[in-house]
């Protein structure tokens, strides 16, 4: 599937795996138009959603403000700073029984697909900043 990429789309996908900080559109486009200063910031949103609906890349949830996108689209977790934003890969398994996530999925009505644990708190460059 991927050979099959046009060159806006390749380019786009090399941007959200080069990327180890879970880019939002906006960033993707910014990086993207330093090579293809004529894409427009549509283009990008509909080769992202294509991307995601190909199984090429993963669309980590909208926030508040936007939706980051994951190159790594196997099952993990994620650590959020609540201070800046950062959304980093936890780099270890975390294991929660499937009759608890089952149960707390059946408690809301839904019917479960898959899960992602997210931890919340502040990353080191931010503790570091708050200590000086």
């Amino acid at each position: 599937m991927e050979e099959l990429l046009n060159t806006n789309a390749r380019a786009i996908l090399d941007v959200v795996r080069a990327s180890h900080n879970h880019p939002t559109a906006l960033e993707v486009y910014e990086s993207v138009r330093r090579d293809r200063p004529r894409i427009g910031l549509a283009t990008v949103y509909r080769i992202l959603h294509q991307l995601t609906e190909q199984g090429l890349i993963k669309e980590l949830g909208q926030d508040v403000e936007c939706s980051r996108y994951d190159a790594n689209t196997h099952r993990h977790d994620h650590a959020i700073c609540t201070e800046c934003g950062a959304l980093l890969d936890i780099p270890l398994n975390i294991h929660l029984p499937n009759e608890a996530l089952q149960a707390a999925a059946q408690a809301t009505g839904l019917a479960m697909g898959s899960h992602e644990v997210r931890i919340y708190g502040r990353c080191t460059p931010c503790q570091e900043r708050n200590k000086a």
